[in-house]
């Protein structure tokens, strides 16, 4: 069961990592919408697991986009911030619960847990590489389009996702 487990988690990594580089880092639309749809990778890494472990893989995965979009650390640190974020917001929930399995919840839910962390995943990125205070409404344009893009990316991975 882990070894299946651990084969699923390699195979989101690789799927995430080769649509955002591949595909979606080649979209660009009117120069202020770029979808970031790599963070589905964070988002269903179960909160169960070894916390350090997601963190590594975060900081794995952020450096793996960072490398082949030459943001100098920008998405390391971003996901890094979101995975954190993620243990910080369902940790209080699933004291009293069971894991929580994404693909199981509804929609509604969904949008809801992912929505803040991908507003902060987009404003932290965007901040990052603009890294000045005099460009901070082109950064909330960018994140607001963007986080809009990709937020419907991920509705739609979750639609397609077998329910298990």
């Amino acid at each position: 069961m882990k070894k299946v487990y651990k084969m699923g988690i390699i195979k989101l990594f690789f799927w995430s990592t080769f649509c955002q580089i591949f595909i979606l880092n080649n979209i660009y639309l009117s120069g202020y919408i770029n979808p970031y749809y790599y963070i589905i990778f964070i988002f269903l890494m179960p909160s169960k697991s070894n916390k350090l472990f997601l963190l590594l893989l975060s900081l794995i995965l952020g450096l793996t986009i960072d490398i082949f979009s030459q943001t100098h650390g920008a998405h390391a640190c971003a996901c890094l911030l979101i995975c954190y974020m993620k243990f910080a917001f369902r940790g209080k929930k699933e004291e009293n619960e069971e894991s929580i399995n994404i693909s199981k919840i509804p929609i509604i839910d969904f949008i809801r847990f992912i929505l803040p962390l991908t507003i902060l995943h987009h404003f932290t990125l965007f901040f990052l590489e603009r890294f000045s205070i005099e460009e901070i409404i082109p950064v909330i344009v960018l994140t607001i389009s963007s986080t809009f893009f990709t937020v419907l990316l991920l509705i739609i991975h979750k639609i397609l996702m077998p329910k298990k």
